[in-house]
């Protein structure tokens, strides 16, 4: 992933912001793309991340689209819903498409990078730390109730 202002495939500054609502609202109203290697991608504000030094931060609030959120395209279909929670919960992560091209022939429908040797360079997902955050807090909650 490269800079907030960079195409993510080839780090061109030459893009241009589209207002292309997509179907169902999968999709960001706002997509940017790169003039040069014509990559999609929906663009972030550094300044909505924890450390917006830090092009990995987490941001401080889910995403307008975050597939976490109360009635979400990705929470449409509730057992594959529930099979992807589940995994997140087995030790699986979730990461933030902010700024991931777009592919919609992905069964995600992003193009996140992949790294044969190390794990994902990628930034989580808030509202996917905000359903541990959640899960944790009900764990503390429950031994204290036990103790």
């Amino acid at each position: 992933m490269k800079g907030a202002d960079q195409c993510p495939r080839c780090a061109s500054r030459r893009t241009v912001d589209i207002d292309a609502p997509s179907p169902k609202g999968f999709y960001s109203r706002i997509i940017r793309g790169c003039v040069n290697c014509k990559t999609l991608w929906e663009p972030f504000d550094p300044a909505e991340a924890i450390d917006p030094e830090d092009r990995l931060a987490s941001f401080k609030e889910p995403c307008n689209n975050c597939a976490f959120r109360p009635g979400s395209p990705e929470q449409a279909d509730t057992e594959e819903w529930k099979n992807t929670v589940a995994s997140l919960k087995a030790g699986g992560r979730f990461y933030c498409h902010k700024g991931v091209p777009i592919d919609p022939a992905n069964a995600n429908g992003f193009a996140y990078p992949e790294d044969g040797k190390n794990p994902r360079k990628m930034r989580l997902c808030r509202g996917y730390l905000k359903m541990w955050g959640a899960m944790i807090d009900k764990r503390f909650a429950e031994e204290d109730v036990h103790d």
